[in-house]
């Protein structure tokens, strides 16, 4: 019986082959076995980023982001559930966005940059200095090269990490510079 990764992985070159050929209906098909392996994750996930109704947008935009994914990158799944924490918190960002209210389609993901885009939402350049304490010397690093607009290629090299690393890396620097901001509010 095979094991959970080599499932993921199986699944993900299916449709991606499948994409790749122009078969659409089978593309989708692995996709969606795909993503019911981790769709409770999904729903943890957007709860654990959003409250009320967010919610629902948060796990739609999940859903695009992971079919991106998906059909587009190149590396085998390592961490799904790490990659699908990490798809939330930048989902949360797509939601956050003041240009609109709803969710993003996936050309509007591709040609945006929303770890730069999130962290602006969220903090700051002034802010985000003050809150650089709470970071380790890493996470410094991957948040100054994104804002840089390092690709995640070239950052997970200068790191010696995996992609998938980087992301979740990244998402946790994200939470604690969030959670720092709060902090610090509420002792203004």
């Amino acid at each position: 019986m095979p094991d959970d990764a080599a499932i993921d992985i199986d699944l993900t070159r299916r449709a991606r082959a499948a994409y790749r050929a122009g078969d659409l209906e089978a593309a989708k098909r692995f996709a969606a076995q795909l993503w019911l392996r981790y769709e409770n994750q999904a729903i943890l996930a957007s709860r654990r980023v959003a409250r009320g109704a967010e919610r629902d947008d948060v796990l739609g935009c999940i859903g695009i982001r992971f079919t991106k994914w998906v059909y587009h990158r190149d590396e085998d799944p390592r961490n799904m559930v790490g990659l699908i924490n990490q798809m939330a918190s930048y989902a949360y960002g797509d939601v956050q966005r003041t240009e609109a209210r709803q969710a993003p389609t996936i050309e509007e993901i591709e040609d945006s940059r929303y770890d730069e885009e999130e962290l602006d939402l969220i903090l700051d350049r002034d802010l985000l200095e003050r809150l650089y304490p709470v970071l380790n010397e890493r996470e410094r690093l991957i948040i100054d090269r994104t804002l840089e607009g390092m690709s995640d290629g070239d950052i997970a090299r200068e790191l010696d990490v995996d992609p998938n690393n980087l992301h979740q890396i990244r998402w946790r620097a994200h939470k604690r510079l969030r959670t720092e901001a709060e902090r610090q509010e509420l002792e203004l």
